[in-house]
């Protein structure tokens, strides 16, 4: 080897050393963005220059210097998949418990206005009724609380019957989301792919691939595919996204979620416009949907119990008679929550109220006989085909509605923790610590000193060479 090559080798160590200063220089810059991976250059010997064997002893191969092999970026691909399940899991649970919030608010309990102290208070009125049965007052107190338990009703069945459509909005703008997402992705893919066929680490575009996916995980439990290349057996860059095996994301291309919710309790899933359905099993979207199949079920409860209490307090009334002697009419008019009210006739004229029982065939009628009015409070304590009384039913249901919001905070907070957690193991790995970039810049400042000190040295012997010597005169 002649001196040249020594300028060589020098000039080789000088740009990895440049190229491994301009890497600590990204990370620093990008210690804040979100997503960033922390990159490092890998450096590799040169190629070795084999020395011609003209005699003995032969000198062997002599070291030609370093260069870049590649610049890769830090990450683990088991945590970050992990990382993706958890903000699914916890996207889910957060958005159902959201909305079970307003759920529990819709129903005011406990509370004076809610409906089981309405339904208490209606059933209390007539045993007030049955000791004076006469009482104009207390006949209208009765109306009033006839009045009162329809309206808490009605105010229910109108607040569930405002949550739907607005749920229904959000799954379209979340689908809105989750196809725009899908889109990015599939251009990210040729780019990725393109920079890959020719040669090139795309460390930056694989991140913001990362960090789409990161997003795309949190409003829906999507699964990931590294395509191959077909002949060369290496991955070509490409990610394919799956939701329920629904495939959005083929390379470049996209296919578009649909926004129709599977209905009619058969499943957590969206249906497209051919049939086919799409499970969901995470994220927000998945929230949503579970959301509206739960106040559904919370609002045919609610009509359920409203239809039997109508029934209950109609069929009893029809068997009294109101202080003409008259056969009761019915109490309320209406067949669920969203219609019950009081009937117009008794709400104008209280003496319909059918206090008395029917008189026995052949005895004169009284209209100081409360019986029917007694019997008509006793219906708080009936056991209903369920097995439940009507204040049971209720309370059973509302239950279940604050036991259900609970355990969805619960899996929210919980999916929360192990979020934070696995996305500190990931910052670990993969983010940027500002002292170990500090020990790297220093390490190659160092490195690129003493590398421009060869190239220097070997430019002195080369002018004594050429100069001191009187080569070339």
């Amino acid at each position: 080897m002649s001196t040249f090559a020594g300028i060589e080798v020098g000039s080789r160590a000088l740009a990895a050393s440049q190229r491994a200063l301009d890497t600590v220089g990204h990370n620093t810059a990008n210690v804040n963005t979100p997503g960033y991976s922390r990159q490092v250059v890998n450096l590799q010997a040169t190629d070795p220059y084999t020395v011609p064997g003209y005699g003995a002893p032969r000198l062997g191969q002599i070291g030609t210097g370093v260069t870049v092999s590649s610049i890769t970026r830090i990450r683990d691909q088991f945590i970050d998949n992990r990382v993706r399940t958890s903000l699914s899991n916890g996207g889910a649970a957060s958005q159902t418990a959201t909305l079970l919030k307003r759920v529990e608010q819709a129903f005011t309990e406990p509370g004076d206005t809610g409906i089981g102290s309405q339904m208490t208070k209606f059933f209390n009125s007539f045993s007030d009724l049955a000791s004076h049965p006469e009482s104009s007052a207390t006949r209208a107190t009765v109306t009033n609380a006839g009045q009162n338990v329809a309206a808490s009703f009605r105010t229910v069945d109108a607040a569930l019957k405002q949550i739907n459509p607005e749920i229904n909005t959000a799954i379209g703008l979340k689908v809105d989301d989750i196809n725009s997402l899908a889109t990015q992705l599939a251009s990210l893919n040729m780019q990725i792919s393109q920079a890959i066929g020719a040669g090139e680490r795309p460390n930056d575009l694989q991140d913001r691939q990362g960090a789409l996916l990161d997003t795309l995980s949190q409003l829906v439990d999507i699964k990931t595919v590294a395509d191959i290349n077909s002949t060369t057996g290496q991955p070509t860059g490409e990610i394919s996204v799956s939701v329920g095996g629904y495939g959005i994301v083929q390379g470049s291309a996209t296919l578009t979620l649909p926004k129709t919710p599977l209905k009619d309790g058969k499943g957590t899933a969206l249906i497209t416009e051919t049939g086919a359905i799409i499970a969901l099993k995470g994220g927000e979207l998945t929230g949503l949907v579970e959301a509206s199949q739960l106040v559904d079920t919370y609002a045919t409860q609610l009509n359920d119990l409203a239809t039997q209490f109508v029934s209950n307090v109609n069929s009893r009334h029809k068997d009294g008679v109101d202080l003409t002697g008259t056969p009761g009419i019915d109490f309320f008019t209406g067949t669920d929550a969203g219609s019950i009210k009081v009937s117009t006739l008794i709400a104008n004229n209280s003496n319909l109220i059918a206090a008395s029982s029917k008189p026995l065939v052949g005895n004169p009628f009284a209209p100081g006989n409360g019986d029917n009015a007694r019997a008509l409070s006793q219906l708080s304590y009936t056991k209903q085909p369920n097995n439940y009384t009507l204040n049971e039913y209720y309370n059973t249901n509302v239950s279940r509605i604050g036991a259900d919001s609970k355990s969805f905070q619960d899996r929210a907070s919980n999916t929360g923790g192990v979020v934070a957690q696995l996305q500190s193991q990931q910052a670990s790995v993969s983010g940027v610590s500002l002292d170990e970039e500090l020990t790297r810049m220093l390490q190659f400042q160092k490195s690129y000193q003493a590398s421009a000190k060869i190239v220097n040295v070997m430019d002195g012997i080369l002018d004594t060479l050429i100069n001191g010597l009187g080569v070339g005169r």
